[in-house]
């Protein structure tokens, strides 16, 4: 319930059913308007028709009635004379209704009796406002928070109201203020955490008796909907904070353990992410090692091709090296080509090596036997497998 516009319909309603002309205090009133009230704001807001709803609009309408009728004995002493004030109708009064109520302020001794009792009154408190005939609540409406609709705790009100451009309106004010502002710091330090608007109002309603050695329990500072709190209702406001408090605990444990959830969560999805990672570069690893067997094998195997392919090429070399060295052997040489050959000096000592070992040293050889071709064709067979193996 927005209790701000709950308030404004009371005051709507209230100004709608009750009368002014005939009434001089709120007792003057028949119950059965009263009734007419409460059924119509029971109506407006779909309420249940409590002792305690019957209760609260009634509390609520009877102090909008005095302050309006506080407001048109304010419109009347703000002229001098009758004239000027009928010329001044205000706002939601039919004429006739005004004229009786001038008469009324006029006229009526028990009013005025009031009236400078009240005068009196003011003089002696020790506290001074600077908002004139306004509302608390009025002012509190007006410096509400405009996003959330939160009006000021008591001790910011109480500022508000007695302060004009930082200045206080006199010393006592500024003592309830900066008695209760103590307070409030003090047990803000006990509790280890910011209060409540409701225990800011309590602290504020305690320093203001003790500064002021007040012994009314009217509650200062929280307009028409203000009540005293009783011990039970004490208790009960503990209660409540208690409960918000666990409530808030509560909470921020939800808050904490989601966050532990979605931590591990990640955590679970990096692990999962990694094995992954892992997973791939093993097989990658497997792959590429797999490659590299094969490779080698495929070496392997052209290396051992052309091991065979040398062999197999050695062995045709030579045995047609062997064919040919025999077929020279059973052949005479020809006597002009031993002689060119004995021409060759170097060839000549070979040959000579070579030569049989009955014959007479320097004697001329005319032929080369066959073991000495075949010795030979040996000898270069293994110059030959030397210059393939060079290569």
């Amino acid at each position: 319930m927005n209790y701000r516009s709950f308030k404004d319909d009371v005051v709507v309603v209230m100004k709608r059913k009750l009368p002014l002309i005939g009434v001089r205090t709120w007792s003057d009133i028949h119950p059965t308007i009263h009734r007419l009230i409460i059924a119509d704001m029971i109506d407006r807001w779909d309420l249940e028709d409590t002792p305690e709803t019957e209760e609260k609009v009634l509390k609520i309408a009877k102090e909008r009635y005095r302050g309006w009728r506080s407001t048109l004995s304010s419109t009347y002493k703000a002229y001098k004379t009758d004239a000027a004030r009928l010329a001044n109708l205000p706002e939601d009064l039919q004429p006739e209704e005004w004229e009786w109520m001038i008469e009324y302020f006029g006229t009526d001794s028990k009013f005025q009796d009031r009236s400078q009792k009240n005068a009196d009154n003011r003089k002696k408190q020790k506290t001074k406002h600077i908002i004139g005939s306004k509302s608390y609540s009025q002012v509190s409406f007006e410096k509400r928070n405009l996003e959330t609709g939160e009006e000021p705790d008591c001790i910011a009100l109480w500022e508000l109201t007695h302060t004009n451009d930082g200045t206080w309106s006199n010393t006592d004010s500024q003592k309830v203020h900066d008695k209760a502002l103590q307070e409030v710091k003090i047990k803000e330090t006990e509790t280890e955490g910011p209060l409540s608007s409701e225990q800011k109002n309590n602290i504020f309603q305690t320093a203001y008796k003790d500064t002021l050695e007040c012994k009314s329990s009217q509650p200062r500072g929280y307009g028409y909907m203000a009540k005293t709190s009783t011990g039970s209702e004490r208790f009960r406001i503990q209660i409540e904070e208690q409960a918000r408090a666990t409530a808030a605990t509560q909470e921020r444990n939800s808050q904490l353990s989601q966050q532990v959830k979605e931590l591990e969560d990640q955590l679970q999805a990096e692990r999962a992410n990694t094995q992954e990672r892992i997973n791939l570069e093993r097989a990658e690893r497997e792959q590429l090692e797999e490659r590299l067997k094969e490779e080698c094998a495929e070496r392997e195997r052209l290396l051992q091709e052309e091991r065979t392919s040398r062999l197999e090429f050695e062995r045709n070399m030579m045995a047609k090296f062997i064919e040919l060295s025999q077929q020279m052997g059973t052949q005479q040489v020809p006597t002009k080509r031993v002689d060119k050959e004995n021409s060759n000096p170097n060839l000549q000592n070979i040959l000579l090596q070579r030569s049989s070992p009955n014959k007479t040293p320097g004697s001329r050889p005319t032929a080369i036997s066959s073991n000495a071709l075949i010795q030979a064709a040996a000898r270069h067979s293994r110059m030959f497998k030397a210059m393939l193996a060079s290569c």
